[in-house]
């Protein structure tokens, strides 16, 4: 059984368990666009950027008090939302759904990658959140909340609530630096999605020898990217 979740994983007790994180098309973020789509270069900086599917994880109340706390602060959501995603505020902004190869071109104008989900909701505490993944690559900073997935990811700040979250997003406004971000894209340069195809390669085929492989070994090769 492969777990892509390290919190379902740690709690799982059934034999042959292995985990295999999720994995990030890391040139396709880390490569900073020549420019923005004109759609987004009206929209006044800081930019706090958030892409992928809003419904019920959202922490709608958040938002709309940081919108109001920091009307400077502008936030450009990209995706698809469902009727839970209601946020009203003249510095919010809802842009669609995008084609994955354009997304780029939209962080070119984020200065800090938010993840702005609800705390108590049993999804959040088990999701991994590829686009966490994504936001390392780009080595812009990261303010989200506190994902079991991500506890031991550096150059991350987490937050507990608004105000928190305020602080954060200032924090990394004014201080976030070059050897930051070179921490963050270093987390997941090596975790490819070719890595981990080779990563379960090598594990089906140890699993098929004739001779049993030794558990130790088989950890061994998962270990090589993952950290498990």
């Amino acid at each position: 059984v492969l777990y892509s979740g390290r919190k379902l994983f740690e709690e799982a007790n059934v034999p042959n368990r292995y985990f295999l994180e999720q994995a990030v098309d890391f040139d396709h973020f880390a490569k900073p666009a020549s420019k923005a789509p004109p759609e987004v270069r009206e929209i006044p900086r800081p930019v706090l950027g958030y892409f992928g599917a809003m419904d019920y994880v959202m922490d709608t109340e958040l938002i709309q008090k940081v919108a109001q706390h920091r009307p400077d602060w502008h936030w450009m959501f990209i995706g698809l939302k469902s009727n839970f995603m209601k946020v009203v505020a003249p510095n919010v902004h809802f842009l669609g759904s995008k084609p994955y190869a354009e997304l780029p071109r939209y962080l070119r104008h984020i200065d800090v990658c938010v993840l702005p989900w609800r705390h108590e909701h049993v999804f959040t505490s088990y999701g991994s959140a590829i686009k966490v993944r994504e936001y390392l690559a780009t080595g812009k900073p990261i303010v989200m909340a506190p994902l079991y997935e991500y506890r031991d990811t550096l150059g991350i700040r987490f937050y507990d609530n608004a105000d928190e979250f305020i602080a954060a997003v200032e924090d990394a406004l004014a201080h976030d630096t070059a050897e930051q971000r070179e921490l963050r894209q270093s987390q997941v340069r090596n975790s490819t999605w070719d890595m981990r195809a080779q990563q379960l390669g090598t594990l089906v085929a140890s699993l098929l020898q004739p001779v049993k492989t030794e558990e130790s070994e088989i950890k061994k090769v998962l270990s090589t990217t993952s950290g498990q």
